[in-house]
């Protein structure tokens, strides 16, 4: 099952308006057309509750990957599939935008109230940042500022998470 952002998610998401939890708006950020199990690896746990929160709250929705209607015989699958896949470029494209929300989601929880400076030069390279590379060595700059502020046990947990989204970048840009 994959996620749709509702528009009362995109309110949510827009400057200034935060009414939802930290991890909710992080699951929030990244949810959009993203696989359900995804979500799971990258949240944990707690990921099911959170889903069902936003749900339940009207932020997301939940859509079937195959509706019957939809559903092609058994011979036509390959075909069919192959149709209605996004080209890699595309579904490259939003992994990226995701990747690059939650790491500007990040820079403000982080960073916007007790390091300006810190938070301005993140944006700056979070903002040039339009391709695989230059994200991974934003996302490197924003672990090295958390070791240091937060320190090395908030840090090691940030580098999971972004390990894992970064991988998931480079596997579909390949």
């Amino acid at each position: 099952m994959q996620l749709q952002k509702t528009a009362k998610a995109l309110e949510e998401l827009q400057p200034g308006r935060r009414s939802l939890p930290q991890r909710a708006r992080s699951l929030l950020l990244m949810a959009d057309r993203r696989p359900e199990h995804e979500l799971h690896e990258i949240f944990g746990a707690e990921a099911g509750s959170l889903i069902q929160q936003l749900i339940d709250s009207g932020h997301l929705l939940r859509l079937a990957h195959d509706t019957p209607a939809e559903t092609p015989p058994p011979r036509m699958a390959p075909v069919q599939a192959a149709a209605t896949t996004p080209p890699p470029a595309a579904a490259s494209a939003l992994n990226l935008a995701g990747t690059r929300m939650y790491l500007f989601d990040l820079c403000e929880r982080m960073f916007a109230n007790r390091h300006e400076d810190q938070a301005r030069v993140l944006r700056e390279l979070l903002r040039e940042a339009r391709d695989l590379p230059a994200l991974q060595a934003a996302a490197l700059s924003m672990l090295e500022a958390v070791q240091h502020h937060a320190g090395e046990e908030r840090a090691q947990a940030l580098r999971e998470r972004l390990q894992h989204l970064l991988q998931q970048e480079a596997a579909a840009g390949a």
